[in-house]
């Protein structure tokens, strides 16, 4: 009999062991997919003239060839961990074990596979499945992209042995990418002598594409360097000067989301920062860093230090090219002595911040709404409520307050588009969307005239691949199934983080990534180096916060 129980237990051994080892060859392919997207895809470049397509083409090489690595190991330790369990009689009863699963995942979770099921539905019922299947030529955001994502969250929250060196990798590699995005932008430091143009930056190409790229990894940063305290070491002397490198490319950028994604978040750091002097004082740390940041551009730019500059935006002349700069750092310097002197004495005025804090919560939405209400008044009317505007100060000075096609940087016409598309689509294709990645194909073979008319006339010609607003062309493309489940997957996502951010600075920062590329992508959109980017942040900050709580 003993010999018997001996021989069962050898068998049960051997069984975890090879379920451990696959388990292991499982977590050396995600780490070398996590160490290529975040360390070799934003620098990867061979020159702008194909930028986007050559991104577009090494990111679905590098995820074909993951998936057809890790498809047989996972597949063997899932086996393996089947038999480990039968044999510790852990494993319950076939009927229950869906119900099993589902009880398993939490809130994101499940919105994260109903995404994949609402992503997979829409392919289904799609009137362009070779489109849809990998997306529109030089975007790739279709079915296989989507669904890629989504297994790259499950795989590095559950799968992911915790190669934190990975995680710190990104710090580097993103530092040379914003020092070259801001050099960039005065013709310095070129990454393609050949093209000198505007619209690429660094060595991701597209300002929109590194902007949203940029705030994808800069404000990991910026949350890594307000949790760790305002004493000064060296390795928050490292994380001031990232922040400091990673705001002054952030401000002189040229990408309207990118301020917006800004002051959305330095107003959540404040909020979170008021009932704390030293996360205040810390607030203020950054705010002093940005200041700074502004002040050596508009030096550089005075002096003519920088004389290649390329066009910049408005509220970057504002912010870089005048007396603001100097305002900017003068109120930060002057407000975080008072709270750094407050919390030495144990006197912290909390409450004004709160009081401040609050003013501000009432006030922004009230005036948000009275804004849009005037814009909407202004529109019905013809501009007449601006014209003493466009009087003083030409068509620009008043604008943005008229909704137009030209509205926000062309957002007017990308967003009416979207809507109409939207509109324009059957019951069906409204609850699936009208296939992934495939809004310029409904546009191009299902829109009605006068929107194909629109839509020709002011883009010259040019594709309209999105909306420019990621939950408007989720809307269109996976319908509203799929955007009830992305929108509840990405808000449960930075709801957690955050809230774990209180014990774990890491998952903090991960939140605070997934938040920034939300509030950004309000007014862009996916595309290969910020999708890839965030659902592996995503991946890697549910597998801290499950280890943490664990």
């Amino acid at each position: 009999m003993a010999k018997k129980t001996k021989g069962k237990n050898s068998v049960e051994s051997v069984a975890e062991t090879l379920c451990n080892f696959s388990r292991f060859l499982c977590d050396i392919v995600i780490s070398v997919y996590l160490f290529v997207i975040l360390a070799v895809l934003p620098l990867y470049n061979r020159g702008y003239a194909q930028i986007g397509t050559d991104k577009e083409n090494f990111f679905i090489k590098t995820m074909t060839y993951a998936g057809k690595c890790l498809l047989p190991v996972f597949v063997l330790w899932l086996i393996l961990r089947l038999i480990v369990a039968k044999q510790k009689q852990e494993l319950p009863e076939f009927r229950t074990i869906p119900k099993s699963i589902w009880q398993a995942l939490n809130t994101t979770d499940k919105f994260a596979a109903l995404y994949w099921i609402a992503v997979v539905m829409s392919y289904v019922f799609t009137r362009y499945r070779e489109e849809a299947l990998w997306g529109t030529a030089s975007w790739r955001m279709g079915m296989w992209t989507q669904l890629g994502a989504v297994i790259v969250y499950f795989m590095t929250s559950r799968m992911w042995q915790r190669n934190d060196w990975i995680v710190i990798l990104t710090l580097p590699v993103s530092t040379i990418v914003f020092f070259l995005g801001y050099m960039n932008k005065f013709g310095l430091c070129l990454v393609d002598k050949e093209i000198i143009n505007s619209s690429f930056i660094s060595t991701v190409g597209n300002i929109n594409w590194y902007c949203g790229y940029l705030v994808t990894v800069l404000f990991g940063g910026v949350y890594l360097l307000w949790w760790m305290g305002s004493e000064i070491t060296w390795k928050r002397a490292l994380l001031m000067g990232y922040v400091t490198i990673g705001f002054a490319s952030l401000v002189t950028q040229g990408s309207s989301s990118g301020v917006v994604t800004l002051a959305v978040m330095l107003f959540v750091l404040f909020g979170m920062s008021v009932k704390d002097g030293g996360k205040m004082e810390c607030f203020w740390q950054e705010m002093t860093l940005l200041s700074v940041a502004c002040l050596i551009t508009y030096i550089l730019r005075s002096c003519n230090v920088l004389s290649q500059e390329l066009p910049m935006e408005k509220v970057t002349d504002i912010l870089t090219f005048s007396a603001m700069s100097v305002i900017m750092t003068i109120v930060s310097v002057v407000v975080l002595w008072l709270v750094h002197t407050s919390n030495n004495r144990n006197h912290y005025r909390g409450n004004l911040f709160w009081g401040i804090y609050r003013i501000l919560c009432v006030a922004l939405p009230v005036v948000s709404v009275a804004l849009l209400a005037f814009i909407l008044a202004n529109t019905l009317l013809g501009g007449k409520l601006t014209s003493f505007l466009t009087e003083t100060a030409g068509d620009g000075g008043s604008n943005w307050l008229m909704f137009s096609a030209a509205w926000g940087s062309n957002r007017g016409a990308t967003w009416s588009a979207g809507a109409s598309c939207f509109w324009e689509a059957d019951l069906l294709h409204k609850i699936f969307g009208v296939g992934p990645d495939c809004m310029y194909a409904f546009l191009s073979n299902e829109a009605s005239p006068e929107l194909q008319n629109m839509v020709y006339d002011f883009f010259y010609g040019n594709r309209l691949t999105n909306a420019h607003n990621e939950w408007l062309t989720i809307l269109v493309d996976i319908g509203v199934l799929g955007l009830v489940s992305y929108a509840g997957m990405m808000i449960s996502v930075i709801r957690n983080f955050l809230h774990a951010g209180k014990k774990s600075m890491l998952v903090g920062a991960c939140g605070f990534c997934v938040l920034a590329y939300t509030v950004n992508n309000m007014f862009s959109f996916q595309q290969v180096m910020n999708i890839s980017t965030v659902f592996v942040i995503m991946g890697i900050g549910e597998n801290l916060r499950r280890s943490a709580r664990d």
